[in-house]
């Protein structure tokens, strides 16, 4: 009998002992291991709002920076499109290159008017020109600078020379000229000087 019970009691025993091993297993794996990746991710979480308020606090403290920056960007804006003619003054400007041409002693042949090209930007509108004219190099030089002068509101597209072969010490040259105006064309630029603070 004294056997009996012993033996009964190891088996309690192991019993007791095989089931705190797995309830310490099943504590592990479905309690102590996702509140542990749990916790992890929190405290990564709480890392990034950290850096998040870090970057938050140093925006916070340039506020009045960045808006000192964007009144300047605004003011230089205003100061490039004061430099644009209007798009009513197209005509002399063309007429301003026609004199020019006449001065550096190009004959001005042809112009036309064609779509402009170049990035939009508002209140900007581009309008394309071609002008053909014939001179001697020199000369030619002479009116590339002069509508070179031009590059604040001005960007030449493409230049093609034809050579007059006839003239070998000083050959007559045809050439083409591609090139966009940008004009202004949003609100007057009195009324926006009115509108500022």
């Amino acid at each position: 009998m004294k056997g009996l019970r012993k033996l009964r009691q190891r088996d309690l025993a192991l019993l007791l002992i095989a089931l705190t091993a797995l309830l310490a297993v099943l504590w592990y794996v479905y309690l102590f291991r996702p509140a542990t990746a749990r916790i992890a991710q929190l405290e990564g979480e709480i890392t990034q709002l950290g850096a998040d308020i870090r970057v938050g606090e140093i925006a916070r403290d340039n506020i009045a920076q960045l808006q000192a920056e964007l009144e300047r960007l605004e003011l230089e804006k205003a100061a490039f499109l004061a430099e644009l003619p209007l798009e009513s003054e197209v005509a002399s400007l063309i007429d301003q290159l026609r004199l020019g041409a006449e001065g550096a002693g190009v004959g001005f042949g042809s112009i036309s008017k064609g779509g402009g090209s170049g990035e939009q930007i508002q209140g900007v509108r581009p309008i394309g020109f071609s002008v053909a004219t014939e001179g001697s190099y020199p000369s030619t030089m002479g009116f590339m600078n002069i509508l070179e002068g031009l590059q604040r509101f001005t960007k030449i597209q493409r230049v093609g020379f034809t050579v007059d072969e006839q003239g070998v010490e000083d050959p007559m040259l045809s050439t083409n000229y591609d090139f966009t105006v940008y004009v202004y064309t949003g609100e007057t630029l009195e009324a926006s000087a009115e509108g500022a603070p």
